[in-house]
């Protein structure tokens, strides 16, 4: 067999059959790469979904934590202004008793 020139030598001619069939075609390559896309697609929604779940929860419990803090807030501002008002009741009665006894005072 004599050697053919560089320009007609062929993939035939440096591989045996059996190299060949292990060669991977393009249509097998785009089909495993949309079985992976496929795939991944599948595995971020489901991590997506537990993630959602997750913080579902946090806010939840954030906002149970706030309302109680807020519950607290109130019941601290209604009690001052009980107090407020307790003080304000006194000083309405000492001022009656001055009135009164000013009035007691002039006649």
């Amino acid at each position: 067999m004599s050697p053919k020139p560089l320009e007609q030598v062929t993939l035939a001619d440096l591989a045996t059959k059996d190299d060949l069939k292990n060669l991977v075609t393009k249509d097998y390559l785009h089909q495993e790469l949309n079985s992976l896309k496929q795939e991944l697609r599948q595995e971020f929604r489901g991590e997506m979904g537990s993630l959602k779940e997750e913080l579902r929860g946090e806010i939840g419990s954030a906002k149970r934590e706030l309302r109680g803090e807020l519950g607290s807030a109130v019941n601290l501002i209604m009690g001052e202004l009980g107090k407020m008002s307790a003080r304000q009741e006194e000083m309405a009665g000492t001022l009656a008793r001055l009135v009164a006894k000013s009035e007691g005072v002039m006649q």
